[in-house]
């Protein structure tokens, strides 16, 4: 179980071992061994599906800062339960752009911010 993410909190891309949920579904696409991409947003109706990530990407790599933005929500065929929270989706500011990403792939940095 992860924790919940803040807006304003700092995070870190993780992506060893991430690409994929527990259940095996993609949460970040890769893009070979540059990093993975993330998009404008994730169809939170149709994930798991095979085309679930929708406008621009943005690439990133292993390290990268962020920081959270918002919560966008889990989709709707994963069952509400903490357990499942690694399908939490947040929109984040990443290399300039504005994009959504699994919790799976967020590794919290900071402690406290203040909402």
């Amino acid at each position: 179980m992860k924790t919940k993410l803040k807006p304003g909190s700092l995070v870190k891309i993780s992506l060893q071992d991430n690409a994929y949920s527990p259940e095996g579904f993609v949460t970040a696409p890769a893009r070979g061994d540059s990093g993975i991409l993330f998009f404008e947003s994730v169809d939170l109706g149709s994930y798991p599906s095979s085309n679930d990530f929708k406008g621009q990407s943005t690439l990133a790599q292993e390290g990268d800062i962020a920081t959270v933005c918002r919560y966008i929500g889990r989709p709707m065929k994963i069952i509400e339960d903490s357990v499942f929270s690694y399908y939490d989706v947040y929109e984040i500011l990443i290399n300039g752009k504005i994009k959504q990403a699994f919790r799976q792939n967020l590794t919290l940095l900071t402690k406290d911010v203040k909402e």
